[in-house]
């Protein structure tokens, strides 16, 4: 039995690496722009070795203070691993989690090999891990130290660890700070909510050890990175209204009275809120399944540290994604779904520690079944909606590329501004964009409306070749270009200024 459960364990994990490269086997041009700014930014600093890097081709970057262990981790790699396989990367540190899963599990309940198995089912089927994994990003990596910090907590307070074990506690919660700003809004949220119901001040106090503990670490370096924290969230705490607006038709000058972008994030009235839970549910179903039957009943297992514990860090987590989802004052902390990338780990823990306590009676079966289903359902939805894509998009982008690497040297202007991460890696050209670093106050008369006129922005900016999507452009916009049309491209429009 045993062997045949290990052998399933085994299987699991090669399911959820196929899972994820199923994305890039169906749209192999799936990669979305944060990776080709970590790859421009990483291959810089490898070409330089200068630290931050500097990258000129973004206009309206003032500074690369970005969080520094995952570029910096990135470029220790070997330069043809990093550069052949960089889109399996964020895949490798997902399945590095789920390995830590599966132990942490098979600990916690005394070699349960049946919650091994649960864990790693609810883990590997969680969409929201698929679809934002297949491209390079750092949050993963955060996730994962983050789930380590918790994992020591657990350890000390439950498991009566030893004093010394606060060091690695206080180490993760520096390189936390040092990997990724969203997992870090999530960790002080996590150390406020832990000292409240606990009633431990030594949660709380995670909170400013782990800001000197960053400073530490980084040489002080931490400190440009909390001001370019504050840039972003005081930016999205001024325009969160139009988080995914479309630049254009919600501009000022050339927008269109009453309409409102079908895709925007924060729409209004009750459509806006079916939307929003709409997003919350599709990208990890499985662990509202769960709550949803632990809160009705259906587990109805006895109770024990470990598993409240758990099930506090999951409800935390979730928590958060709906005070940022719903609560004016908290979106500009980012969109709320992404939490629940980090609730994965310990939603699939608890699954398994549900299960372990009810003797994996018939009840805790259909209770997992249920979950991991739903997980798989939506899975489904997101590959269906995969094929459907634009056929030839991207690919016709590519077409672009190849044409601004013939042009003279000059500003690229992107409509929308998704295509500049890639204009600014392909090709010589810098282009009119940032939203990186620090300096989104150079970027606000552009994003996320347009608030100057064509003419001004191209004044301005000295912009020399403007790339649009035509059924981007409204009417009143496509008429204001003082550019000449210089070629089409099916669905883009390439217009270039009078020499």
């Amino acid at each position: 039995m045993e062997v045949l459960l290990t052998a399933l364990v085994l299987l699991l994990f090669a399911s959820a690496l196929l899972l994820r490269i199923l994305p890039h086997r169906i749209a192999p041009d799936i990669a979305a722009v944060d990776h080709w700014y970590w790859k421009s930014y990483i291959e810089t600093y490898r070409q330089d070795r200068r630290f931050p890097p500097v990258l000129p081709k973004y206009l309206l970057d003032d500074q690369q203070w970005y969080p520094p262990a995952f570029p910096l981790l990135m470029a220790a790699l070997p330069e043809v691993l990093f550069a052949r396989y960089s889109f399996w990367i964020s895949i490798g540190i997902d399945l590095l989690r789920m390995a830590l899963l599966q132990g942490v599990a098979f600990w916690l309940t005394g070699g349960d090999s049946l919650a091994v198995l649960v864990a790693a089912l609810m883990y590997a089927t969680t969409p929201i891990l698929i679809s934002y994994n297949a491209q390079l990003n750092p949050r993963g990596l955060g996730a994962l130290f983050l789930d380590g910090l918790i994992l020591c907590l657990v350890w000390i307070l439950f498991l009566h660890g030893p004093l010394w074990a606060w060091l690695p506690v206080l180490g993760l919660a520096g390189t936390i700070l040092l990997t990724h700003k969203m997992t870090t809004q999530l960790f002080w949220f996590l150390c406020l909510a832990g000292a409240i119901i606990l009633q431990d001040w030594r949660l709380l106090a995670l909170i400013p050890a782990s800001i000197a503990a960053a400073l530490c670490l980084s040489r002080g370096f931490y400190w440009k990175v909390l001001q370019a924290h504050w840039d972003i969230v005081s930016f999205w705490d001024r325009n969160w209204r139009w988080l995914q607006a479309h630049l254009i038709r919600e501009s000022p000058i050339y927008g269109e009275p009453g309409f409102e972008t079908p895709t925007k994030f924060h729409r209004r009235g009750l459509e806006g809120i079916v939307r929003h839970l709409q997003y919350l549910f599709g990208f990890s179903p499985g662990i509202w399944v769960l709550i949803a039957l632990l809160v009705g009943g259906v587990f109805n297992t006895e109770r024990n540290p470990l598993t409240d514990w758990t099930e506090g860090w999951v409800v935390a987590t979730l928590l958060f994604a709906l005070l940022t989802v719903f609560v004016p004052f908290c979106k500009c902390l980012g969109s709320g779904y992404y939490y629940l990338y980090n609730a994965a780990f310990p939603g699939a823990l608890l699954g398994a520690l549900l299960g372990h306590g009810l003797e994996w009676s018939g009840l805790s079966w259909a209770g997992v079944a249920a979950a991991a289903g739903s997980n798989f359902l939506a899975l489904c939805t997101y590959y269906l909606q995969l094929r459907r894509r634009a056929p030839g998009v991207d690919q016709k982008f590519d077409e672009i590329i190849a044409y601004l690497q013939t042009l003279p040297r000059g500003v690229v202007m992107c409509l929308p501004f998704q295509w500049s991460e890639i204009v600014a890696y392909k090709t010589k050209h810098s282009v009119l964009w940032g939203a990186h670093g620090y300096g989104f106050r150079k970027l606000e008369p552009l994003f996320p409306r347009l608030m100057l006129p064509v003419h001004e922005i191209i004044n301005r900016y000295h912009v020399r070749y403007l790339i649009a999507q035509r059924d981007y452009l409204p009417k009143s916009f496509s008429d204001s270009v003082p550019f000449r049309t210089v070629r089409t491209f099916d669905q883009f429009t390439v217009f270039q200024a009078d020499s």
